[in-house]
């Protein structure tokens, strides 16, 4: 059996500590959580979340350029690249040219606006499902402190002159 130095075992230690208290690792272990349910509910008309929130994004402000769609929906550019690939692909929604020749313009199509309104039970249900795990005071609360959280850290890096995700 191999004997651990004090140093390896101070760093085994902190890593531990490090991921029980790692505020980004309970986000993203939230936030999957979340995403499972509302993936679980929308897999029955061939979308995840993501592609529907594309899409309903598109359908409210389209057309729209992609660099104002990745900004508005707070993905990085390549994020945004992959997920419009499959919607692209699909026919839901169309790249074309832009105002000025220069730019790109998504738009959604007939299908999309179909596949929208196919999705929107679904969508609804894994709310409804979420909300019901969470409770109603706990959604209220956790809307709130996330609104909150984010105008502080959008302020910060503001401040900081650090570039948004």
């Amino acid at each position: 059996m191999q004997t651990l130095s004090a140093p390896q075992t101070h760093a085994i230690a902190a890593a531990g500590l490090q991921r029980s208290a790692c505020t980004d690792t309970k986000a993203h272990q939230f936030a999957r959580r979340i995403r499972q349910h509302y993936d679980a509910e929308l897999s029955k008309v061939g979308l995840r979340i993501t592609q529907y929130r594309l899409l309903m994004e598109v359908l409210a402000h389209g057309p729209v350029r992609p660099c104002d769609l990745a900004e508005t929906m707070s993905l990085s550019p390549s994020t945004l690249t992959r997920t419009l690939k499959p919607l692209i692909s699909t026919g839901w929604v169309d790249l074309g040219p832009g105002t000025d020749g220069r730019t790109r313009s998504v738009r959604i199509t007939a299908a999309g606006r179909g596949k929208c309104a196919e999705g929107t039970p679904y969508w609804s249900e894994a709310q409804a499902k979420v909300h019901q795990l969470i409770g109603s005071r706990n959604v209220s609360a956790l809307h709130a402190l996330i609104g909150e959280c984010l105008m502080r850290i959008s302020a910060d890096t503001n401040r900081s002159g650090m570039p948004p995700d």
